[in-house]
């Protein structure tokens, strides 16, 4: 009883001390997405002097500027046509994700914030009234590359009551993000599921792992190699997957892409489908000089025994010519793709159409 005593006495000036005054920030709402698109962004900075909007990727809104008011809120309006975009401001020179925001979207060196505009342009990757996956943190111990690892698994809907194996899909981020990255900026669990709603993809497991690996410039990329004997083999234990081939995919975009035909293609007898975004024969000497190295699995029979290869890439990225290159070589080894030229650039609109126009094609 004493001791309680004391320690009431002792928080008693912590207790009485007073409240920061409330401030116009406290009770601020950003953004704000009215109708037809029209959206606010409001920060409060009093003290800032000047505050703009920075956009990853194309936005009609990019560096535009805040207006101050007497209350030392910034805010800005336009109207923005239906998509997810990532943003954060520019305040006296520092980047700053949006406070009052909570959708966010991270990578391995920043924070950003995400706005949702809803409307037809953006219906397919939005969270709708359908029954949705499950999407799992995994950790593993990766020997490897000597330090744990994360990558996230969604499951489709139904995977914890039917007792059914399903085809597996494994999808790879781009350089600078993780594996959160195709589910924050991707919205890819939203695309399986209105996808899978509409019967339009079959159910599936999709891996989504962490590809990023510091290395030594120069040196060999370890992930291939961890990829084949520590991914899939842990996926294959812990999850209910369908065995061989014809029930296993794999596709990512920029880096990914890289990853994703430095997995498949020396191991065709292990993928049926393999999917290109914004990507190709990347590495030391360019594409050209990267496709010797694949000399001899695209001389392999087996590659034309793949169900689908398919590639895409905007006309405006600056991947555009490798990708032109990976092209010619397929095509000097007589190798059967498909191809997709999409208008953008390298950026989070295309890698989403993408996804939604792949996964439907796979598992057949």
């Amino acid at each position: 009883m004493r001791l309680t005593a004391l320690l009431l006495l002792a928080s008693a000036p912590a207790l009485a001390q007073p409240r920061p005054p409330r401030t116009p920030g406290d009770t601020l709402k950003s953004p704000v997405v009215g109708e037809n698109g029209v959206v606010t962004f409001q920060l409060y900075a009093p003290k800032a002097t000047e505050v703009s909007l920075r956009t990853e990727g194309p936005a009609p809104f990019a560096n535009q500027k805040l207006v101050r008011n007497e209350q030392g809120v910034w805010s800005a309006t336009d109207t923005v046509p239906a998509d997810l975009y990532i943003y954060w401001y520019d305040v006296d020179g520092v980047p700053v994700a949006d406070p009052r925001n909570n959708a966010t979207r991270l990578n391995l060196s920043t924070v950003r914030s995400l706005l949702e505009v809803p409307g037809a342009a953006s219906d397919f990757f939005a969270e709708r009234d359908v029954p949705h996956g499950q999407v799992a943190t995994v950790w593993y111990r990766s020997t490897v590359l000597g330090m744990p690892r994360r990558m996230q698994i969604y499951t489709p809907p139904g995977y914890a009551t039917s007792g059914a194996r399903y085809p597996v899909f494994y999808l790879l981020h781009g350089a600078g993000d993780d594996d959160r990255s195709w589910l924050m900026a991707g919205r890819a669990n939203f695309i399986l599921d209105n996808l899978i709603a509409a019967g339009k993809a079959k159910p599936m497991i999709v891996v989504m792992p962490n590809g990023s690996v510091s290395r030594a410039p120069g040196t060999r990329d370890p992930y291939p190699e961890s990829f084949a004997q520590e991914i899939v083999p842990y996926v294959e234990r812990n999850f209910r997957v369908l065995p061989g081939r014809d029930a296993r995919a794999i596709a990512g975009l920029s880096m990914g892409g890289g990853h994703t035909l430095a997995i498949a293609l020396p191991n065709l007898d292990r993928y049926a489908y393999v999917g290109v975004f914004s990507s190709g024969f990347l590495g030391p000497g360019g594409a050209d000089s990267v496709a010797k190295a694949y000399q001899g699995a695209m001389s392999d029979p087996r590659i034309n025994r793949l169900k689908l290869l398919w590639l895409a890439t905007g006309k405006e990225d600056f991947i555009l010519p490798t990708t032109k290159a990976t092209l010619a070589a397929f095509d000097r080894n007589h190798v059967r793709y498909t191809y997709k030229e999409s208008e953008g650039g390298h950026t989070w609109p295309n890698w989403r159409a993408y996804l939604y126009e792949f996964a439907p094609q796979l598992f057949r």
